[in-house]
C-alpha cells in the first residue's frame, strides 16, 4: 500500500511540476501599443524609428538578437544606390541618414552597419524591443490584425496594436495573417523558379593594393577598384569550375575591410540555385555546399587573384543573402509596365531609378537586365495589405512584380517605403482614418514626401522610355512576361533583324507562359526543324506561326501563307501590308507581331490574379 501511495505522490508531483512548467511558457504577457513592427531588417528599423519620431508608442519584433538583417547576419555590404541623372543619390531620409553613420560609402563593414542601426533605434524613447523572438500566432477579426502571440525562450507575449508592420524579408507575418502572395517568377508561369541565395564569402589576410595594381594594368577585363571594393571580373568567375553543379561563380563585388594592421575581404559571388527561400532545411542544405566549395573557391583565388596569394577562409555568415521569397498581393500591385512608363502615381512615396536586374535563378535560366529605368515612382498602396487593412509590407515582399521587385527591392527604396509606411499609419492613427484613406490624402502624402525629400512638381505623370504608341504597348506585354530585354541601356535592337531561332524562342516562350491549349508535345520540335540561324524573312515567320498552330506548312505552297494567317487572325492590322512580298522583317516588326501573338491566349485565371489583372 505505501509503495502504491509513492506512486501515486510521484505521479501528482510530475503533474504539478508540469502544470507549473506550461503556464510559464504559455502564459502570455500582454502588452498594447500604437504600432508593432515585425522584424529588425533595415526597413523595420527604418519604420520603427520614424513612428517612434511621429510620436507614437511602438513594440519592434526582433528575430534576431540585433537589428540589421541581410545587412549584418548575412553580410551584404555592398550597397545597390538609386541616382538620378546628376549622379546624386535620390534616397534620402533615415536611409540617408543611417548611410552617413556608414561613412556615405557604397561599401562598409557590417559591424559598422549593425551599430548604425543600434544607435538610431537607441535614439528613440518611444521604441520597446523584443528580440530573439518566434511568431507564434496571428488573431485577426473584421479584416484587421487584433494581436500577435511571440515567443521568446520561455516567455510569450500577445503584442495588440493598432497598425502591423511587418517588415521581414518573407513577410512572415502578412504570411500568417492569411494574405496572399506568389513566390519567385510564379506570376510569369515559371513555378518553383526565383533568383539564386548567395553565401557571402569572407578572407583575412588580403593585400588590396595589389588587386588595384592588378585592374589597373588591366589583368582582368572588365574589372574596377575604387576606394575600398572592387566588381566587375566576370570572365574570372566564369572561368571557375564548382565541384557542385548547384553552384556558380559570378562577377566579384568585394569590399575590403581594415582590421588593425591588416586587411579582411567580402566578397558577394557565389550563387547557390535550387534553394527553397521558405525551407530551413533546403537553406542548410545549400549553407553546407557552400562552405565546402569555399576552400576549393580559396585555392583558386590564391592561385589566380591578385592579393589573395596570401589569404585565408574566415568563418561564413550565419545568414544566406536570399533576393526573393513571397511577393504579395497588396492593393496596388507595382508592374513592368509602370517602371517602363516611368509612372509617377497621384500616391507616390519615394523615387526609385534601379535598374531591373534579375539574377540568375538556375544553369538554365540566366540573369539579365530587362531595362534600366531613369526614375519611377513606389506607391503607399504597394505597401497596405488587402485582407487586413491595419497590415503594412515594407521591403522586397511589397506588392511588386517579380520583375518590378527586381529594383525596388534594393534597401535604399526599402527603407524608404517602410519609413512613408510608419508616416502613413502615424497619419492614420491622428485621423482616426483607415490605411488606405491616406492614400487620398494630399496633406499626409505631401508629409511623406516632405520627410523623404521628394519633389514630384520635376517629374511628368509619365514618361515611357519608348515612345511611339504601339510599339510601347508591345514591349510592355513582352517584358512583363520576361520574353526580351532591354538591358542596361534600355537598347532593344529594334533595327536589327533577328533570326528564325529568335522568333521560335519568342513563340516557344509565350506559347509555354500562356499555357496554351495547342502547345502540344511536337510543336517545339517542328518548329526548330522549320527555323535556322539566317535573318527572319516575312515569308517565314508566317510559315513559323502557322507550324506553332499545328498548320502542315510543309505542304503548303509559300504564297498560301499570308492567306491562312489572316483567316487564323495570326497578323495584326497595321502589320498586314508587310506580308505582301517577301523580305526581311526587322526586330520592331517581330515584337508588334510577337506581341500580337502573346494576346491569342488568355492567361490562367490564377495567373491574372498573382499579375494583379484584375485589379487595374
Amino acid at each position: 500500500m505505501l509503495k502504491e501511495n509513492k506512486k501515486l505522490l510521484n505521479i501528482i508531483i510530475t503533474i504539478f511540476l508540469l502544470v507549473i512548467i506550461s503556464s510559464s511558457i504559455y502564459a502570455a504577457e500582454s502588452f498594447k501599443t500604437e504600432i508593432v513592427v515585425f522584424s529588425a531588417e533595415p526597413e523595420g528599423v527604418a519604420a520603427a524609428v520614424a513612428a517612434a519620431r511621429e510620436g507614437k508608442e511602438v513594440i519592434l519584433v526582433m528575430t534576431r538578437e540585433k537589428p540589421g538583417g541581410l545587412m549584418t547576419y548575412a553580410a551584404l555590404n555592398f550597397l545597390d544606390l538609386n541616382y538620378d541623372r546628376n549622379s546624386n543619390n535620390i534616397n534620402q531620409g533615415l536611409f540617408s541618414e543611417w548611410h552617413q553613420k556608414i561613412g556615405a560609402s557604397i561599401s562598409f563593414s557590417p559591424q559598422k552597419a549593425e551599430a548604425a542601426f543600434t544607435e538610431m533605434l537607441e535614439g528613440e524613447q518611444n521604441i520597446k524591443i523584443i528580440n530573439s523572438a518566434e511568431l507564434q500566432e496571428v488573431q485577426s477579426k473584421d479584416n484587421k490584425i487584433e494581436s500577435i502571440k511571440v515567443k521568446k525562450e520561455n516567455n510569450l507575449y500577445k503584442l495588440s496594436a493598432e497598425i502591423f508592420i511587418d517588415a521581414s524579408q518573407d513577410g512572415d507575418l502578412a504570411a500568417a495573417a492569411e494574405e496572399d502572395f506568389f513566390v519567385g517568377t510564379a506570376d510569369m508561369n515559371l513555378k518553383n523558379s526565383w533568383m539564386a541565395s548567395t553565401q557571402i564569402l569572407k578572407f583575412s589576410e588580403v593585400e588590396p593594393e595589389k588587386l588595384k595594381k592588378a585592374v589597373r594594368n588591366n589583368r582582368y577585363q572588365q574589372s574596377h577598384f575604387k576606394d575600398d571594393h572592387a566588381w566587375g571580373f566576370s570572365n574570372f568567375g566564369k572561368s571557375y569550375q564548382p565541384r557542385n553543379q548547384n553552384l556558380r561563380l559570378r562577377g566579384l563585388n568585394i569590399v575590403f575591410i581594415e582590421n588593425d594592421d591588416s586587411y579582411e575581404a567580402y566578397i558577394n559571388a557565389l550563387l547557390l540555385f535550387n534553394v527553397d527561400p521558405l525551407s530551413e532545411s533546403s537553406i542548410l542544405e545549400a549553407k553546407n555546399k557552400a562552405a565546402e566549395e569555399a576552400e576549393l573557391i580559396l585555392k583558386y583565388f590564391q592561385n589566380k587573384l591578385a592579393g589573395f596569394e596570401k589569404a585565408e577562409l574566415s568563418d561564413l555568415p550565419e545568414e544566406l543573402y536570399r533576393r526573393e521569397s513571397r511577393h504579395f498581393l497588396t492593393e496596388y500591385q507595382l508592374k513592368v509596365k509602370d517602371l517602363f512608363r516611368q509612372k509617377i502615381f497621384a500616391d507616390s512615396i519615394t523615387i526609385a531609378s534601379y535598374p531591373l536586374d534579375y539574377q540568375a535563378a538556375d544553369h538554365d535560366y540566366p540573369g539579365f537586365v530587362l531595362f534600366n529605368p531613369e526614375y519611377y515612382a513606389i506607391p503607399l498602396r504597394s505597401l497596405i495589405a488587402r485582407k487586413n487593412d491595419n497590415l503594412m509590407i515594407v521591403g522586397r515582399s511589397s506588392g511588386y512584380s517579380s520583375l518590378a521587385a527586381a529594383s525596388a527591392r534594393v534597401l535604399p527604396v526599402g527603407m524608404n517605403t517602410a519609413e512613408a509606411a510608419a508616416i502613413a499609419a502615424s497619419e492614420a492613427l491622428n485621423q482616426d482614418k483607415k490605411l488606405l484613406a491616406i492614400t487620398r490624402d494630399n496633406q499626409s502624402l505631401n508629409k511623406i514626401r516632405s520627410q523623404l525629400n521628394i519633389d514630384l512638381e520635376k517629374y511628368p505623370s509619365e514618361s515611357p522610355i519608348i515612345k511611339e504608341q504601339k510599339l510601347l504597348i508591345s514591349l510592355e506585354k513582352l517584358l512583363s512576361w520576361g520574353i526580351t530585354i532591354g538591358g542596361y541601356n534600355n537598347n532593344f535592337k529594334l533595327n536589327i533583324p533577328p533570326t528564325e531561332k529568335e522568333f521560335t524562342a519568342t513563340i516557344l516562350k509565350i506559347m509555354q507562359k500562356k499555357e496554351a491549349e495547342n502547345l502540344y508535345e511536337w510543336v517545339p520540335g517542328s518548329l526548330e526543324t522549320l527555323s535556322s540561324s539566317q535573318k527572319l524573312t516575312t515569308i517565314n515567320a508566317l510559315k513559323l506561326l502557322l507550324a506553332a498552330e499545328s498548320q502542315r506548312v510543309l505542304e503548303m505552297e509559300s504564297k498560301e501563307y499570308f492567306k491562312k494567317a489572316k483567316e487564323m487572325n495570326l497578323i495584326p492590322e497595321n502589320l498586314s501590308t508587310i506580308f505582301s512580298k517577301e523580305r526581311i522583317m526587322t526586330r520592331k516588326e517581330m515584337i508588334l507581331l510577337a506581341a500580337y501573338y502573346l494576346d491569342r491566349f488568355s492567361a490562367p485565371s490564377d495567373l491574372k490574379y498573382i499579375r494583379g489583372e484584375y485589379f487595374d
